[in-house]
């Protein structure tokens, strides 16, 4: 018997089956390619996950210590300006403080360096009339001799898509904070494997019921996916992509790693044209808090704005951030997470925001100062988006003194000496300020002008004007190699011929001295006297010491050399004096510190540097003679704006009033202050009616932060009773005698002759 495998009806069938085969081979042979394809995309993007992460730009920590002549209230300040709250209540959290009769306590935060932190300890401040008496700390450490504030955030360097996020470890987040994303976004995140069919059901049911889209089925791997992958679309087509590359995901990374993933990615509201996105930046904004800090009732919050970040703001939409937060609470209780006290104590809790926002807006021109150097080291794409953390030099107290006392002392000149200032066809009063460490270099703050949302010109690197009498320290530094603080000088009106010019240097007073010390015609900054020790010393030599003290602007060799009657930068002229201030090392002035990755790995370190220019004796006998120009000459006024304390100092004016400048320094502490209009004009300012009068007013504001002590004398230098009016060695017979120094190798040896005759 034969089977009749061959019939049509049988073809047709096997060649169906056949056909259904192949067709569901090569489907699932796609589908396969389909999720290879996913696998490779999602594997690549994650492995190397990739945020754009602002640069941020820190100031240097701020030590305080028993002694320190701090009040309170400016302790207060210091601790809002790092967005500290004051607590309502006990216990303090981290980011809090209370103040109490004469004590202010405080919970720091955490805060990590290369190779150092500040821990997290609550401390108490102890004061007697303003006076800072006593810093208790925390547990077994009992009284701190000295504790480091944390920096001061001061600018971040954003990309083109402007997104501040500030990365967090899954390990150390609250479980608060975890439990409440998982209660009000995808309570069964633990259970599903990336999409929830469930929950997908359970949402058509009611949007159905609602006949209106009330409740979405998308797992938080699906959020996830959609924000790191897909536009903004809704599909059919996106919806299945979104599914898919959720199972990949899933398939790939455990749930820690996703939720992690989940809370640096996830979008939570608007500063201005900065989007905050990620748990870590938001607890910042708009808690103060580090993200491992935040109570329940703030992480319920922050959990409770990923639905509608602006709608739900506790800035603008306090009672509906207030009734989210409590829904959020309310579906936390009924899974379990905590207990009925717990949500009582949270969902009663006032919602409270510190009233500063970060970055903090001080020190503009400085930022400018240190973004100038990062170019050189760092491409833009790289500072806007890798997430590095930058250090400065800047002491933020000592940056906001000089902002105020700029805007104030230009505001008191135009008003003293109204001229034109006010004439608003005219370029307002302008002034720089600059503070230096001499011993270091640490450039502590620079001002580069008056406003900087007016005119972001930085004076203090690239306003090229005359110093004036600013540059005669350096004549006389010239001078000291044969001559003496005794030297007797010409001070007569001498014409000398420049380029075939007859010119003729005048004294500001229009008097003329015939014969002066060399002393006193620095004291008094003598024009005619000037100019003719120049030209005994030779220009020549005069213009080698001013380029050696770093001066890189032109200088020629001529007369008015020595008035200051060519141009330099004022940051220039700060690093000639910083000479003087550090025993003729001059510093290498520091703004950038460190740059740290995300990773905390150091990529570039700036250390002290610095470069010999003249002796350690003959920086210390300019410093003496200088000291001189503030107690006894033309920079006397500061002592009457209550400068107290031992300083040294010049002023200096240029031609037709065009420039006010001082230059000052402790042992400390070196401040340059310039005032001037940025088209040139006269200010009818001298040196010490202007940028003195701002110098007096920004060291008042800082004596919390400087500790001046008297000069050291160095090793060279020896100190001899003279004659007042010979300058000789002092005989008994001689009337009046002041003790003077010299440099061991120019030590007079003839007695006084005219005085022993008599």
């Amino acid at each position: 018997m034969m089977l009749r495998f061959s019939s049509p009806k049988f073809l047709r069938r096997l060649l169906g089956w056949k056909s259904c085969l192949w067709a569901g081979l090569i489907v699932a042979l796609l589908l396969a390619g389909y999720f290879l394809y996913l696998n490779h995309e999602v594997q690549h993007r994650f492995a190397s996950r990739k945020w754009s992460i602002p640069s941020r730009v820190f100031s240097a920590t701020v030590p305080v210590f028993p002694g320190q002549s701090l009040s309170i209230s400016q302790l207060k300040q210091m601790f809002e300006e790092r967005r500290y709250q004051e607590a309502v209540k006990e216990p303090l959290h981290a980011g809090e403080y209370r103040i109490s009769k004469g004590s202010l306590i405080v919970y720091l935060r955490e805060f990590h360096f290369p190779g150092h932190a500040l821990s997290s300890q609550r401390v108490q401040f102890d004061f007697q009339q303003n006076k800072l008496v006593k810093i208790q700390g925390q547990g077994p450490r009992g009284e701190l001799p000295l504790l480091e504030l944390e920096p001061l955030e001061i600018a971040r360097l954003f990309g083109l898509e402007r997104e501040s996020r500030l990365l967090i470890d899954i390990r150390k987040v609250p479980r608060d904070l975890v439990n409440a994303v998982i209660a009000i976004e995808d309570h069964r995140f633990y259970e599903h494997g990336g999409v929830d069919w469930w929950g997908i059901a359970r949402a058509l049911w009611t949007d159905l019921v609602a006949r209106r889209v009330v409740e979405g089925g998308s797992t938080i791997t699906q959020q996830l996916v959609k924000n790191y992958f897909l536009e903004p679309e809704r599909s059919i087509k996106r919806k299945i992509l979104e599914a898919s590359m959720a199972l990949v995901l899933e398939f790939h990374y455990g749930k820690d790693e996703i939720i992690e993933m989940y809370m640096n990615e996830i979008y939570l509201g608007q500063r201005g044209s900065v989007a905050i996105h990620g748990m870590g930046e938001a607890a910042r904004y708009f808690f103060g808090r580090n993200v491992e800090d935040l109570t329940l009732a703030e992480a319920a919050t922050l959990a409770g704005m990923i639905r509608g970040p602006n709608s739900y703001s506790p800035f603008t939409h306090a009672d509906a951030c207030r009734e989210r937060r409590n829904k959020v609470l309310k579906s936390m209780l009924n899974l379990g997470q905590i207990t009925s006290e717990e949500y009582e104590k949270a969902r009663t809790e006032s919602l409270r925001v510190p009233e500063s926002v970060l970055p903090v807006n001080v020190a503009p021109y400085f930022v400018d100062y240190v973004r100038q150097q990062l170019h050189e080291l760092y491409a833009p794409e790289v500072l806007e988006s890798e997430g590095l953390n930058i250090y400065t030099t800047l002491h933020p107290e000592i940056a906001i003194a000089a902002d105020s006392a700029v805007k104030e002392g230009l505001q008191e000149l135009e008003k003293e000496y109204p001229a034109d200032a006010a004439n608003p066809s005219h370029s307002p009063l302008q002034a720089v300020l600059i503070a230096v460490q001499p011993k270091t270099g640490a450039v502590l703050t620079l001002v580069g002008g008056r406003d900087y949302g007016e005119s972001s010109f930085n004076r203090a690197l690239y306003a090229s004007r005359q110093p004036g009498s600013a540059i005669k320290p350096f004549v006389y530094l010239a001078a000291l190699n044969g001559l003496t603080p005794v030297t007797w000088l010409t001070d007569e009106p001498t014409t000398y011929e420049v380029e075939g010019i007859p010119w003729t240097p005048k004294n500001y007073d229009d008097r003329y001295r015939g014969r002066v010390m060399l002393r006193d015609a620095l004291q008094e900054s003598l024009n005619a006297a000037t100019v003719n020790l120049a030209m005994t010393v030779g220009l020549d030599n005069v213009t080698e010491t001013i380029k050696s003290l770093g001066i890189k602007s032109p200088v020629q060799p001529v007369p008015s050399l020595a008035l200051g009657a060519f141009e330099v930068t004022p940051i220039e002229l700060a690093g000639a004096y910083a000479a003087l201030g550090n025993d003729g090392q001059k510093p290498y002035f520091l703004s950038l510190k460190e740059v740290v990755t995300e990773n905390g790995d150091v990529q570039e370190r700036r250390t002290v540097d610095f470069t010999s220019v003249t002796t350690a004796a003959k920086a210390y006998l300019i410093t003496d003679l200088l000291a001189g120009v503030i107690d006894r000459g033309t920079g006397k006024s500061v002592r009457r704006m209550g400068i107290d304390f031992p300083c040294a100092g010049k002023t200096g004016t240029s031609s037709d009033f065009r420039d006010s400048w001082f230059v000052g320094y402790t042992t400390d502490l070196l401040v340059l202050v310039w005032v001037g209009f940025d088209d040139n004009r006269s200010t009818s300012l001298t040196g010490a009616q202007g940028a003195a009068l701002i110098w007096a007013r920004f060291f008042n504001r800082i004596r919390t932060w400087i500790h001046p002590q008297q000069f050291r004398i160095p090793p060279g230098v020896v100190q001899r009773i003279i004659c007042a009016k010979s300058g000789q060695l002092a005989a008994i017979s001689c009337p009046e005698k002041r003790l003077e120094l010299f440099l061991s190798e120019h030590v007079p040896k003839e007695y006084c002759t005219l005085h022993s005759r008599q």
